[in-house]
């Protein structure tokens, strides 16, 4: 397998496995589509890009340099945005659950705060009065690829009900804050052209009453993120023009409707940015006859946790072995010392051999950002490749970067 030319094993025999490699050219056209459809460049829609999904500078740069914003949820998220030359007031901070002292930080840089609690409000009144203030709305239902990643609805700790949220609106009016956006944000992994129109009908509902109660105007309205990319098991792909088109004519006829002034659009992709433009590339440790027959690998779940923390599923390829039969059926799992260390079972493969590359795809999203060093197994290298060219833009941790935050060795 290669990437623009440059070949996987190629990388292996230079750093070693296991390693995450990004194509960031596949980046680029994923911000260059997304800009296209929903006509960024004729301000009917903002971008504000979700760093959790990948938050790596070189990646953050790529954002930078398309004028693309950035969805932060936590003041480290803001202040590594900062410093990666995004402008303040095009970073927007929806925290959740957020301290005081995580409201200072984010004032203090100048970003734009979105508020996830009614009661949010007065921590951040006490702080200063910002000049734009939003709030995100949990309208009582939500939708997702899995329970865990459904962010709306009776059971998500995330959002405001709509009563709570006319009298934050108000206590905000009250406090002479005169510029308003709103927000809401259903769940992730969404392949269905038709949801993104029925969230922008469901805000805009939901803003034409408060509109109606408190005669505000809102600049923005933001729904969100939750564009899905193929996984395992998946063909159907998500039409971005076609989501487009639907969520902006649906915005665009109920701003009339509402008489609801010139507010843009807004919109929080993640995944769909980097999904699909990153791959973990793991070596075959062993192969085992159990009760099951397994395949170890290199990796465990302190790489890639999305397999044990949703049950999310990847698709995988022997490099090299692609053109073989799929011969017999195996459990994949890492050196984790948990029994949840499985990243698929029953997974037709060609026969594997202890040596052989394992490559995961569609890991560039919540994959290297979810990582950690559980077992004393470390996190991995990261590689990026643009324009044909390949740079190691993140090495290997090892025990010295433990050891470094140990205070006290002994009591």
């Amino acid at each position: 397998m290669n990437i623009q030319g440059i070949n996987i094993a190629d990388l292996a025999e230079k750093y070693g496995t296991p390693f995450y490699v990004y194509d960031f050219n596949r980046v680029e056209e994923k911000l260059e589509e997304l800009k296209r459809a929903f006509h960024v460049e004729e301000k009917r829609c903002e971008i504000f890009y979700a760093m959790k999904a990948n938050s790596h500078p070189v990646l953050l740069d790529l954002i930078r340099k398309k004028n693309i914003g950035i969805d932060a949820v936590s003041p480290g998220e803001v202040e590594v945005a900062l410093k990666a030359g995004i402008a303040p007031d095009k970073i927007l901070y929806t925290g959740n659950f957020e301290s005081s002292g995580d409201l200072a930080r984010v004032y203090k840089q100048g970003v734009r705060i979105n508020l996830d609690n009614s009661r949010s409000l007065n921590k951040l009144l006490n702080i200063g009065k910002p000049e734009t203030i939003s709030f995100r709305i949990n309208p009582g239902r939500g939708s997702g690829k899995y329970e865990h990643i459904t962010t709306g609805g009776e059971k998500a700790k995330f959002g405001i009900p709509i009563d709570q949220v006319l009298q934050a609106y108000k206590k905000a009016q009250e406090a002479g804050i005169r510029k308003f956006g709103v927000h809401t944000f259903l769940g992730s992994g969404i392949l269905d052209e038709d949801h993104f129109p029925e969230v922008v009908a469901l805000l805009l509902e939901k803003a034409n009453y408060i509109k109606s109660k408190l005669n505000i105007k809102f600049d923005f309205m933001d729904i969100g993120g939750g564009f899905g990319i193929n996984y395992f098991g998946e063909e159907k792909s998500l039409d971005i023009e076609e989501t487009a088109r639907k969520s902006l004519q649906k915005f665009d006829d109920l701003v009339d409707e509402y008489e609801l002034g010139s507010p843009h659009l807004a919109i929080e992709p993640g995944r769909y940015v980097v999904g699909d433009s990153g791959f973990l590339v793991t070596s075959v440790t062993s192969v085992k006859e159990s009760f099951r027959k397994y395949v170890g690998v290199n990796a465990g779940f302190n790489i890639l946790l999305r397999p044990a923390l949703y049950g999310a599923e990847h698709d995988i390829v022997i490099d090299g072995k692609q053109n073989l039969g799929k011969s017999e059926k195996v459990d994949i799992c890492g050196q984790i010392c948990e029994n949840t260390d499985i990243f698929a079972r029953d997974r037709k493969l060609p026969t594997v051999e202890e040596g052989d590359l394992m490559i995961f795809k569609q890991a560039g999203a919540y994959a290297n950002a979810m990582s950690m060093p559980y077992n004393m197994r470390m996190r991995t290298a990261e590689i990026g490749i643009l324009d044909g060219q390949e740079k190691l833009i993140t090495r290997p941790e090892n025990l010295d970067d433990f050891y470094n935050r140990i205070l006290v060795n002994e009591m």
